[in-house]
């Protein structure tokens, strides 16, 4: 089957929203092709060139990031329309709407299984199927098994890098903060050895976050999402409202009085994919008890923390013997990482089959995927490539935009002949100078 993505290249900056798309070409048993839309965007794209047409979660539609152009489209397409979403506590009501307006038949969600129904009753969608998946998978690159030492070998006990999150995303925001402060407590109190913190001028990024990850026995964690439901986009001025009436009043208030009863206990809660990269690095994971998508499973894949810390003295105790870390970091790793269950692989099949149980959908496509013609020169101004754009940082785009123009600039360049380099340049480099140009000529 020819597949279409809309996505907002932009937002492809960070490793697993880029490997979110990128698994889709490199490990589809279908032909995936990409295309950037916006707010703004026009479509000049017969979409009937396509057995699919789906919307990536780069594309907000709780915040209408579907330009009306695109909109009239898609609600024309009568072949099948999917959807991948993520932050599903942000306006779910919107997110209603636009998939009935749209009539998206198949919906990824990041919903674990048992609370689909409450998120999206299926009084709301007859016509819609939901499929949860996880936030992310296995990253793609990571440093190899054998270049990390064994969890016992390791004298740093316990290492951290939260953040703290805005009182409105309820409970599982403040356990971020709250299973750095515990752990660290104590860990003063016993002069264990510690590297935690949970400030935004602690974090560590790129390669350094792997060696970090390495060098700690073990890792805190807790799960992640959000409890706390904004069903129709007005929490945010609530919050402002409050904070207004009762200047004196901290978070704790806010929480107990506005935020506490919007809680939904255990409905979003999920396993973070940093989860996988502490397992990859064979580095014991300490985490808040808690179900983490069914993936991991306490004793056996990682040492359970109560949420009070009052079996701190047991989990250190268990850190402490090595030959039991050891066996549960092997035992992770192949459960995890080994079997390849939670791989970017695994997640490309898992759409596949999805896609291909909606044939019935299919089958109104005019054409068989293999007649179908798909040669997209009068498609301007809008962009197909059979590959998703990787998005350069907001700060190094500004960098790369200046170092474009000294290279434009120079004298050299154009004696070489821009002909021959143009050619010379990969086809996903050519693209971003291409998008480049227009924007400053």
């Amino acid at each position: 089957m020819n597949i279409l993505i809309l996505y907002n290249s932009s937002q492809t900056y960070t490793n697993a929203v880029f490997e979110h798309l990128d698994s889709l070409r490199k490990y589809s048993t279908h032909h995936f092709f990409f295309s950037h839309a916006d707010q703004a965007s026009r479509l000049n794209l017969d979409l009937n060139k396509f057995d699919a047409v789906g919307i990536h979660f780069t594309i907000r539609l709780p915040f209408d990031q579907v330009s009306p152009d695109i909109a009239q489209a898609l609600g024309k397409y009568s072949g099948l329309k999917f959807l991948f979403i993520q932050d599903e506590y942000d306006f779910p009501k919107k997110t209603w709407d636009w998939i009935n307006r749209l009539s998206i038949q198949l919906v990824f969600t990041v919903v674990p299984e048992a609370g689909v129904e409450t998120v999206y009753p299926s009084s709301e969608f007859p016509f819609a199927r939901f499929v949860s998946t996880l936030t992310g998978y296995v990253p793609e690159k990571l440093p190899a098994a054998e270049s990390f030492s064994w969890p016992s070998e390791r004298q740093l006990m316990v290492g951290y890098r939260g953040r703290p999150l805005p009182v409105r995303y309820g409970q599982l925001g403040f356990e971020k903060v709250a299973i750095g402060a515990i752990v660290k407590e104590y860990c003063q109190q016993h002069n264990i050895s510690t590297d935690i913190a949970w400030s935004e001028e602690a974090r560590i990024y790129g390669e350094k976050w792997y060696e970090f990850i390495g060098s700690c026995r073990s890792m805190l964690g807790s799960e992640s999402g959000s409890n706390v439901f904004d069903w129709n986009g007005d929490l945010n001025s609530l919050v402002d409202d409050y904070r207004k009436r009762h200047p004196r009043r901290n978070d704790n208030s806010l929480y107990c009085d506005l935020i506490q009863p919007l809680e939904i206990d255990g409905l979003m809660n999920q396993l973070s994919p940093r989860v996988f990269e502490a397992i990859a690095s064979k580095t014991i994971l300490v985490l808040f008890e808690g179900n983490y998508s069914g993936v991991i499973h306490p004793w056996e894949h990682y040492i359970p923390l109560k949420k009070d810390g009052c079996n701190l003295t047991e989990v250190m105790n268990t850190l402490s013997d090595g030959e039991f870390i050891d066996k549960m970091a092997k035992r992770a790793y192949e459960h995890v990482i080994s079997s390849g269950s939670y791989s970017y692989k695994s997640f490309a099949a898992l759409v596949d089959r999805e896609i291909e149980k909606s044939e019935t959908l299919l089958r109104t496509s005019a054409l068989p995927s293999a007649d179908r013609d798909l040669n997209f020169s009068n498609a301007r101004p809008t962009e197909i490539t059979t590959f998703p754009i990787r998005a350069a940082p907001p700060i190094a785009d500004s960098a790369f935009k200046r170092t474009l123009k000294r290279i434009l600039n120079t004298s050299s360049f154009r004696v070489l002949g821009v002909s021959f380099v143009w050619k010379m340049l990969p086809e996903e480099l050519r693209y971003r100078i291409r998008k480049f140009l227009r924007k400053i000529t």
